[in-house]
């Protein structure tokens, strides 16, 4: 039922935009428009646009694992709008399949934004936390059809908080203290929550994040015009298998929870410079969540340590200019072919103990934990259709370093292809 709702929206949505592909931008007017999105206007610097997007996907894999042929990647609807020149907010929302019906999913992003002056704004509500850079890219923006392994694993993903941000000189900062410890750190393992009780949260956190153009005073060419980033996160996990895990391209567990008490701190790095119609995108990211007392003699383990680095390229055959909002210069429904761009990356997510002395073990209270890392090279080329639509080609080939943890065991090497289709308004 939802693949069909999907595939009928998607339908309509490109019938409705197709008219707006032949007018011209006018100046922003009262009442119902229709530029990049269909628009409410009540006046100046007060208004409410309505987002949606669709994403989905057919795959092929080699060898099987079990997934689907078609999936519907991604259904969301939302709102978000203007309050006045200070103020701005944003709804979304997740639909989802539950019993063959659509039904409304998770919350994504519940904010509003005060942006009176640029060097500090305050965000509050529910976002994603300030770590991880291609983490805080949309989805529907990637160069790739999925984030990179760290991204999704180590990278904490939206949380419930308070932020800080701004500019001060050359640097962007952004500041934020969170209930949680992002989506992505979250566990449901019930070993230490007696009956009738709530498990314990991971958190509080905070998170900090500074960037700029680091290389603008220096005489490196077009290089000054590369961002560097570096972030930091620290919370508290409580007792449990609660600890960060590996998983694979396809969500397969190839590190499982260990036992973990104490803190989590995350480190990361990251790099993103975009000469002209070419993008060069890393990152590299670390996180450390300690075990104290957690071994089967309550004494405490080395740290559980998480490593994860991407390196990418993309280029636009067709000249675009690699920004944050690709515009084909010869639009197809306009009787050019679109924005054609070619990408590549690679990438690895490694979990493993600090204490590598000994024999290694599973055993999720192990001092010495047996290893394991996906590394993952991807391959594409990105169809961008016109500001709404754009079609996603990738190879992904995964490499595990143990054959007895992988999404099957015996087997180190995965190929699979997928063919996406986002559509976005």
């Amino acid at each position: 039922m939802l693949r069909g709702a999907v595939c009928a929206t998607v339908t309509c949505v490109v019938l409705a935009a197709a008219p707006a592909l032949a007018q011209d931008r006018q100046e922003p007017r009262r009442g119902f428009v229709w530029d990049d999105r269909p628009t409410i206007v009540f006046g100046d610097n007060v208004n409410v646009e309505i987002k949606g997007r669709a994403l989905v996907e057919w795959r092929t894999f080699d060898p099987e694992i079990g997934e689907d042929t078609f999936h519907v990647r991604t259904a969301r609807v939302g709102v978000q709008g203007q309050l006045t020149k200070h103020f701005d907010w944003e709804i979304e929302r997740e639909i989802t399949e539950i019993d063959e019906k659509i039904r409304f999913g998770e919350w994504k992003d519940v904010y509003g934004e005060w942006n009176t002056f640029d060097a500090v704004s305050v965000k509050g509500g529910r976002f994603k936390m300030p770590f991880g850079l291609e983490q805080n890219t949309g989805v529907s923006d990637l160069d790739f059809a999925y984030r990179a392994l760290g991204s999704s694993a180590i990278a904490p993903g939206r949380d419930r908080g308070l932020m800080a941000f701004g500019e001060l000189g050359p640097l962007v900062y952004e500041a934020g203290v969170f209930d949680d410890d992002g989506d992505n750190g979250e566990s449901d393992e019930p070993q230490f929550a007696a009956a009738g009780e709530d498990l314990e949260d991971v958190g509080p956190s905070v998170a900090i994040r500074l960037s700029g153009e680091l290389f603008d005073s220096l005489p490196v060419g077009r290089l000054r015009g590369a961002n560097v980033g570096v972030a930091y996160t620290n919370s508290n996990i409580p007792e449990g298998l609660n600890s960060l895990r590996g998983e694979s391209v396809w969500g397969v567990d190839f590190h499982e929870r260990v036992y973990v008490k104490g803190r989590r701190q995350r480190l990361g790095l990251d790099f993103d410079w975009t000469p002209g119609p070419v993008g060069v995108r890393a990152e590299w990211m670390q996180s450390r969540e300690q075990r104290l007392q957690q071994s089967n003699r309550n004494a405490d383990l080395s740290d559980f340590i998480g490593t994860a680095w991407y390196v990418s390229g993309t280029w636009f055959v067709t000249g675009e200019d690699k920004d944050d909002n690709i515009t084909p210069r010869r639009p197809f429904l306009r009787g050019g072919i679109g924005a054609i761009e070619l990408a590549a990356r690679i990438e690895q997510l490694r979990f493993e103990s600090a204490d590598q002395t000994g024999p290694a073990f599973t055993n999720p209270r192990s001092e010495h934990l047996l290893p394991n890392s996906d590394t993952v090279l991807t391959v594409g080329v990105n169809w961008t259709a016109s500001k709404w639509t754009r079609v996603i080609v990738n190879a992904i080939r995964e490499n595990f370093d143990d054959a007895g943890r992988t999404p099957a065991a015996g087997t180190t090497v995965f190929w699979s292809s997928l063919v996406r289709l986002n559509i976005v308004f």
